[in-house]
């Protein structure tokens, strides 16, 4: 797997997606600008149901990244979506007119949401603490609905990932402890309108090794088996997410099957019983499918041991530089530049010191003002977590086609960041 889309080619320095300019692309949408090589995703999401079958429950994690045409795309290939707030229920919602394929997951659920899904008869919620059994209870009661749930189990597992996007572990918020999931089980088992449907993990991001899966399927399945009692079914084992994604630097040569049949011999070794796995694949998804363009501004040579170039984003569009020290491999590609490269700092648009995107970029030594610059791997996680730090516009997103560049959300307007004023 590499860390670039599938689909960018490089003609003179120029770079293209499905043969289409990202520099006219540039200069006809603007810049900040996502870019998704729309032929990419749909190649992830068909290396994914091959790897793991078209019997597995598809949950996409719209938390890397959501728009109503991806929730489309989804569908039409059987997946699902799992979410975590009532705006990811309402995009789904408005896109397919369902939540009947939905993942309810989070630490903290309103009365709002969880109202909001079971009305809409969502498919399953993961109870993440022994509090919100009772509210899950009382609103589809109300709703006259027996609402299917998964225990979130937190195993002491962890997975070997950058501390900020680890999932589980002692000292994380996520989950039940496997000390208590006897006492949930009891719970929802005694619940008149909740239905046990299975048991949820999810260990971290970025996991290389495939034997984690395993070894929490391992001990999923020997809480599963010996509380067999309260199984009436067949059970959802949900492995999560975090399959590993690539950045500039990265490697594994662990492939998708590998994943799978750990999945499925973690859980084979103690059940034997009927069970379906449900997955949460993210990142893995979108991340190296997407760019964003930048436009470089003033370059100060006046600056420190290097020049730093100045650009017209910054954490606002993508925060991962300044939440995780993240670096996203950088390209001129405003084509006919020197092979020579010299390291540059490139920094954001934002009063602040830590918005710096690339501490230590090799570009070309005649860089200048006025040129695109491409920033790789950023299709998860940064349109996710857009801000209107200083009140500055969300920029535009699109996709490109093999045969058309169309838009996926619309770049707000000056007047977009004040509409919620009283």
């Amino acid at each position: 797997m590499n860390y670039l889309p599938k689909n960018l080619t490089f003609e003179e320095g120029v770079a293209f997606i499905n043969g289409f300019s990202l520099i006219d692309i540039s200069s006809e949408h603007g810049t900040p600008l996502y870019v998704y090589d729309w032929n990419h995703i749909e190649n992830n999401i068909s290396e994914f149901t091959n790897a793991f079958g078209e019997d597995t429950l598809y949950r996409y994690a719209a938390k890397a990244f959501i728009c109503k045409k991806l929730v489309e795309l989804l569908d039409k290939n059987k997946w699902g979506v799992d979410v975590v707030s009532g705006g990811e229920m309402a995009t789904v919602l408005s896109s397919i007119d369902t939540l009947e394929n939905t993942l309810f997951n989070g630490t903290y659920k309103t009365k709002e949401e969880v109202d909001f899904f079971i009305s809409n008869n969502g498919g399953h919620i993961s109870i993440d603490n022994l509090n919100e059994i009772s509210l899950l209870q009382q609103i589809a009661s109300k709703n006259k609905r027996k609402q299917s749930v998964i225990l979130r189990i937190n195993l002491d597992l962890g997975a070997e990932t950058h501390p900020m996007v680890l999932t589980s572990g002692y000292d994380q918020q996520f989950g039940l402890s496997i000390d208590i999931a006897d006492t949930a089980l009891k719970e929802v088992y005694n619940s008149d309108s909740l239905l046990f449907s299975g048991i949820h993990v999810h260990i971290g991001s970025q996991i290389k090794d495939p034997e984690r899966f395993k070894k929490a399927m391992e001990e999923c399945s020997l809480f599963l088996e010996k509380n067999k009692a309260s199984v009436e079914r067949e059970i959802v084992f949900d492995a999560g997410g975090g399959f590993f994604s690539p950045y500039e630097g990265d490697e594994n040569s662990q492939d998708l099957e590998a994943y799978s049949e750990a999945i499925k011999s973690g859980i084979e070794e103690n059940w034997s019983s009927d069970y379906k796995i449900m997955i949460e694949p993210g990142r893995a998804v979108v991340n190296n499918a997407g760019l964003i363009l930048y436009t470089a501004g003033a370059i100060k040579e006046d600056r420190g041991d290097k020049p730093y170039i100045l650009v017209d984003g910054g954490m606002s569009d993508n925060p991962r530089p300044a939440l995780y020290g993240s670096e996203h491999k950088l390209f001129n590609i405003s084509g006919n530049k020197k092979e020579e490269e010299k390291v540059f700092a490139v920094s954001g648009r934002h009063c602040e010191s830590g918005d710096l995107l690339v501490e230590e970029a090799s570009l070309p030594t005649d860089t200048n003002p006025g040129d695109i610059l491409m920033s790789t791997s950023t299709g998860a996680y940064t349109f996710a977590m857009a801000s209107n730090y200083n009140r500055v516009p969300k920029a535009k997103v699109i996709g490109i086609s093999s045969n058309e560049v169309f838009d996926l959300v619309k770049r707000q307007s000056f007047e977009d960041t004040l509409a919620q004023d009283s």
